[in-house]
């Protein structure tokens, strides 16, 4: 099997490193296939830190080469492993077959041409098109502004998990305050209605006893003594 990894150069503490095609029984530094760029990790200032033979890269994955995980990391952060991706998909069709025993399997088999070749999923100006969208999102996360994190002390730590505490209670001790509030009023309405029926119910009752006439009073006649002549 090819292997896609990382050849050491350089010397003691100066790390450099070739991305080469390898047989994976050759040892690491051992006679390689191709050469496919190179990687530079202490590159700096205008050094160009990598380097990516991206056409030949590509070829060898599709031909089935496993990169090592750190030459896929690296493919990865270039895109390459989405255009990969994207490459070795194929159209799929939904077949489901019935065995003898009435049990059902569904499997998804590959889409053919006339010639029995699997079609592809994607065209190469989807695939373009997918890599320069991506190479677009990459270059504006990079150009995106730095946010500035500042670096809280214990006390001010301490200050905002007591502010988030204190928060949490008030909003706990607010539900308790409405639902109080709520049950009260709730209370008093059914007083008040308790109350209007009972006074209705008096005043029906008023309404529907009988009237007591009260007999006339006789009037007390008063002789009155003759004076004295």
């Amino acid at each position: 099997m090819v292997k896609l990894r990382l050849t050491r150069l350089g010397r003691k503490k100066r790390p450099f490193y070739r991305i080469v095609a390898i047989d994976s029984r050759k040892q690491r530094d051992g006679a390689f296939l191709e050469r496919l760029g190179y990687f530079d990790p202490l590159a700096s200032g205008e050094a160009t830190r990598l380097v990516l033979d991206t056409e030949n890269i590509m070829k060898w994955l599709l031909l089935g080469a496993q990169p090592s995980e750190t030459v896929k990391n690296i493919l990865g952060k270039e895109g390459i492993m989405l255009k990969y991706d994207m490459l070795k998909r194929h159209k799929t069709e939904k077949v489901e077959k019935t065995s003898k025993g009435g049990k059902k399997t569904v499997k998804y088999l590959a889409v053919k041409d006339e010639n029995g070749n699997p079609i592809r999923k994607f065209t190469d100006e989807e695939v373009e098109e997918a890599y320069k969208n991506w190479l677009l999102e990459k270059e504006k996360r990079a150009n995106a502004p730095v946010k500035k994190t500042t670096k809280l002390s214990k006390k001010a730590k301490a200050k905002i998990e007591a502010d988030k505490v204190a928060a949490v209670e008030a909003k706990a001790a607010k539900i308790e305050a409405d639902k109080v509030a709520k049950e009260e009023a709730k209370k008093a309405e059914e007083e008040a209605k308790q109350a209007a029926a009972a006074a209705e119910a008096e005043a029906k009752a008023k309404a529907e006893a009988p009237v007591v006439e009260e007999a006339p009073v006789a009037e007390e006649k008063t002789e009155e003594t003759p004076a004295a002549e």
